[in-house]
């Protein structure tokens, strides 16, 4: 097949080490969109130290890559033993990012091991596990991904972190509360999308809706929001830009293609809050967009912008019927 397809398959081997196989193939330059947000730099994260602890040198590298792509100054430990002698000596980070199955030390081992140096609030712990972990290590570990991981879960993750402390967040609470507009449903009737495809994302998404007067529908990518829209009319769909599959920049260009005159108000909805991003998002074809996390402020002031654009849009669209 290599052959066929202009390249050439061969292998060298050393007694005792092994033996490497490689392979090359011709191929024409692929016509799909790239993704920017996974190479931009980050304000959140710029210039914070990350450690890295993989024994699989091609998955250390894969997160080193992105992390520094996203401003961080990543650092690898190819062992849990490495790990700590650099917390030991007086190294600080950021956060630390532990592989589960490692040998002599593995993940939970030495999330243990760094509890004892640091607590939550200094060093939180990523754990990427194949396999899982238990509940009670919730109070060990701040996130856990599951492999193989995708960049923007992680960069979802890192980001969700960047939070205020806990005493902050709760005098903050009762101040949101009241900031909701219980009775928004009823003034704006709106039938709404949100595309998010981290599961904890959605479920406060809903949350924060639902005490506005909304049921709103979920979609996990920009090919399910596709899905839905062709099932149902919308009046919004909420975006999240990064997700697999198809991330909201490349759904908002097809919504837009297939839907050029019924489309749905589009909101772009982000972490990722760099300079020209709100003019990709609207240069895509969305009407708006709200940083993440977002304030609920910015959601009903974006929500009530929806709501007047998608009356101004009918409006309009019945008077050309009429003419």
């Amino acid at each position: 097949l290599a052959e066929l397809m202009g390249g050439r398959m061969w292998v060298t081997s050393e007694a005792g080490q092994g033996s490497c196989f490689r392979f090359t193939i011709r191929a024409a330059r692929a016509a799909g969109r790239t993704r920017d947000f996974l190479y931009n730099t980050e304000p959140l994260l710029d210039g914070r130290p990350i450690l890295v602890v993989d024994d699989n040198p091609t998955n250390r590298r894969i997160i080193t890559l992105q992390t520094a792509a996203w401003g961080m100054r990543p650092f690898a430990a190819a062992s849990g033993i490495e790990a700590l002698d650099w917390i030991d000596r007086g190294d600080r980070f950021d956060f630390a990012v532990l592989d589960m199955q490692m040998p002599e030390m593995d993940g939970l081992t030495l999330a243990h091991e760094l509890r004892k140096r640091r607590d939550i609030e200094a060093l939180p712990l990523v754990l990427l596990s194949s396999v899982g972990h238990r509940a009670e290590d919730g109070d060990i570990f701040s996130a856990t991904l599951t492999k193989p991981v995708k960049p923007s879960q992680l960069f979802d993750a890192l980001v969700g972190l960047m939070r205020p402390p806990a005493d902050e967040r709760t005098a903050a609470r009762p101040l949101a509360a009241s900031l909701i507009d219980a009775l928004l449903a009823e003034r704006l009737p709106l039938r709404l999308l949100v595309a998010e495809d981290n599961a904890i994302n959605q479920k406060v998404a809903l949350r924060v809706l639902e005490r506005m007067g909304y049921r709103a529908d979920i979609a996990a990518n920009g090919l399910e929001a596709l899905e839905a829209i062709a099932r149902q009319p919308y009046e919004v769909v909420l975006l999240d830009v990064q997700m697999p599959e198809m991330d909201g920049i490349t759904a908002a260009r097809e919504i837009c293609r297939r839907w050029p005159d019924t489309r749905p108000r589009l909101v772009a909805m982000t972490a990722n809050a760099m300079q020209g991003d709100r003019e990709a998002c609207l240069d895509a074809g969305m009407d708006d967009y709200i940083s993440k996390p977002v304030r609920v402020q910015e959601l009903q002031a974006a929500l009530e912008r929806a709501a007047a654009g998608a009356g101004a849009a009918s409006g309009s669209r019945s008077a050309l019927g009429a003419a």
